[in-house]
């Protein structure tokens, strides 16, 4: 979701966005955007912590993943606040190929080479 939300933001502010690297409780444990290395908006805030936020937030614009989420947001956060939702095309790009095909691994697999066990 952050590559809609740097087009969008960049779109409105005119400047390139810095994006945090994880949600933080300072923007209830949202992403914060920075423009011009201020508070910008937050990606995916936790509905229920924003009302504790709520006077931080408001200026900020919050985007939200889906419509549903998004009514959360909105239900939580201040009157008025801008709360948006950007379509994310979540289809893969390539076709995921089918376990055991030519050059795929299995799960097990997999999970060996993340836990190193494939190198003993």
């Amino acid at each position: 979701m952050v590559k809609p939300v740097v087009e969008f933001v960049f779109h409105e502010a005119g400047t390139s966005p810095d994006v945090g690297r994880d949600g933080i409780p300072e923007f209830a444990m949202g992403v914060p955007v920075y423009v011009r290395g201020k508070p910008y908006a937050v990606i995916c805030p936790v509905a229920g912590r924003v009302p504790a936020l709520r006077h931080r937030l408001a200026p900020l614009v919050l985007f939200a993943a889906t419509e549903r989420e998004r009514g959360r947001i909105a239900a939580a956060a201040a009157p008025g606040q801008r709360v948006e939702v950007l379509a994310v095309d979540l289809s893969p790009t390539a076709p995921v190929p089918a376990q055991g095909e030519q050059g795929g691994i299995t799960v097990k697999q997999a999970v060996n080479r993340m836990l190193g066990l494939d190198r003993m």
